[in-house]
C-alpha cells in the first residue's frame, strides 16, 4: 500500500469513508483496533498509559474503536465514537467523540464532545492503521499528557484555493470540565475552566500543513489556577514512494519535536523517526521499524526504539519519557524497547 495514500487520505476523510458496514442508507458503523507485544530492558514504566517495563505486555497498547455516523439531513449529520483506549478497561471504554454536525457553503459547525485538533494525526490518533508508526512520537502526541477531546463546539471555514489546493482554519471553544491521567500510582487531576483556540491546515496533492494554538485557565490537584498557551506546527510530504513528517509543540513547560521519514515498497514500509523533547522531559529517542500492510485493513509493525535521557538530567530525578523517574528504582537512564503491533479497520 502507497504509504500517500495511509496518511494524506486519512487526513482527508472521516473514518466511516475508509472501512465501514452501512446498516442503511443514513448510518454507518465503522471501528478499528490495535494490539502488541511490546518489551523494554527497563524495569521503569515507559511512556504515559502504556507503562511498558522489561515484562512481556500483551495489553500495553491494546484499543479497540466503535463509530457510529447517521446522516440526518443534507446537511445535519450525528457521530458517536466510542474507545477503549490503553489506559482503559474492557469494562469501562471512553466516549472520545459525540456531535452534531452542520454544514452550510463552505462553514461546518461542530458542537458536543470534539478531537483536540492540534496534531497532523489528532483526528484519527487511536486509529493505527491510518499512520506508519506502531505509535505516534511520543515526544509531541505526549506532551500534553494524553489528553485528545474537549467539550464544547468548533466552526470550520474550507475553501478551495486551486484545483488541488484547499485550505481551512477552524476556531473552538471548550467549556470547563475534569480531566484525570495516572502516572504510575500518582493521578494527575486537571479541572479545566475553559479552553479556547484556532486550527488552519493547508492541504495539496501531496502534502500538507498544519498549525493550531490553544490557550486554556486550569487549576492541577487543587493548586492556584494558572494559564496556559499551547502552539503546534507539522507538515508531511509525499515524493513518489517516500514519506517525510515533522511536527513541533512548544508551551511553557516545554518544547518538543520530532521528524520522520518511511519509503514504501509493495506492501513494505520501512520507517526512521528521531525525537527529542526540551526542558519539562528532557530526552532524545530513535525509532526504526518496518510497517507491513496485510490489507487494505489490516498491518502490522516491528518496532525497536532507543530513549535516552542525559546524565545530569537522571541525577536531578527526572523523568523524560518515562512515568517515574528511572533514579527511583536505581535503574539505567537509556532505554530500548521493542514492539510488534496489529492494526486494523472495518
Amino acid at each position: 500500500m502507497n504509504i500517500k495514500y495511509t496518511l494524506l487520505v486519512a487526513a482527508a476523510m472521516p473514518l466511516p469513508l475508509l472501512a465501514a458496514i452501512d446498516i442503511t442508507d443514513d448510518f454507518s458503523i465503522s471501528g478499528f483496533g490495535s494490539t502488541s507485544i511490546a518489551k523494554s530492558n527497563n524495569t521503569t514504566p515507559l511512556f504515559i498509559h502504556r507503562e511498558i517495563t522489561d515484562d512481556t505486555c500483551y495489553d500495553c497498547d491494546t484499543i479497540f474503536g466503535i463509530q457510529a455516523d447517521y446522516t440526518i439531513t443534507e446537511a445535519l449529520n450525528a457521530s458517536l465514537q466510542v474507545v477503549k483506549r490503553p489506559q482503559d478497561k474492557w469494562s469501562d471504554p471512553e466516549i472520545e467523540w459525540a456531535y452534531l454536525s452542520y454544514e452550510i457553503n463552505d462553514l461546518t459547525f461542530n458542537g458536543g464532545r470534539l478531537r483536540l485538533p492540534l496534531f497532523l494525526a489528532s483526528e484519527y490518533y487511536y486509529v493505527g492503521q491510518a499512520y506508519t508508526w506502531a505509535r505516534p512520537p511520543q515526544e509531541v502526541y505526549d506532551s500534553i499528557l494524553g489528553f485528545t477531546f474537549y467539550d464544547g463546539f468548533s466552526l470550520r471555514w474550507e475553501t478551495s484555493i486551486s484545483d488541488e489546493l484547499t485550505a481551512s482554519v477552524m476556531p473552538f471553544y471548550g467549556f470547563g470540565r475534569e480531566n484525570k491521567t495516572k502516572l504510575g500510582t500518582f493521578e494527575l487531576i486537571f479541572e479545566t475552566d475553559y479552553m479556547a483556540g484556532l486550527s488552519a491546515e493547508l492541504t495539496g496533492f501531496n502534502y500538507r500543513i498544519h498549525s493550531a494554538y490553544m490557550h486554556t485557565k486550569f487549576e492541577q490537584n487543587g493548586a492556584a489556577s494558572e494559564k496556559m498557551n499551547i502552539f503546534t506546527l507539522g507538515g508531511e510530504y509525499s515524493l513518489d514512494q517516500w514519506l517525510f513528517m515533522a511536527e513541533v509543540e512548544h508551551d511553557k513547560l516545554q518544547t518538543n519535536w520530532y521528524v520522520s521519514a518511511g519509503y514504501s515498497y509493495d506492501a513494505f514500509t520501512p520507517y526512521i523517526t528521531y525525537g527529542q523533547s526540551h526542558d519539562r522531559r528532557y530526552s532524545k529517542s530513535v525509532t526504526a521499524g518496518v510497517r507491513y500492510d496485510v490489507t487494505p485493513q489490516i498491518s502490522l509493525n516491528a518496532e525497536w526504539q532507543g530513549v535516552y535521557l542525559p546524565q545530569d538530567r537522571y541525577d536531578q530525578g527526572k523523568d523524560g519519557q518515562f512515568v517515574i523517574p528511572p533514579i527511583a528504582l536505581q535503574e539505567d537512564k537509556d532505554v530500548q524497547a521493542y514492539t510488534l503491533m496489529l492494526n486494523f479497520v472495518f
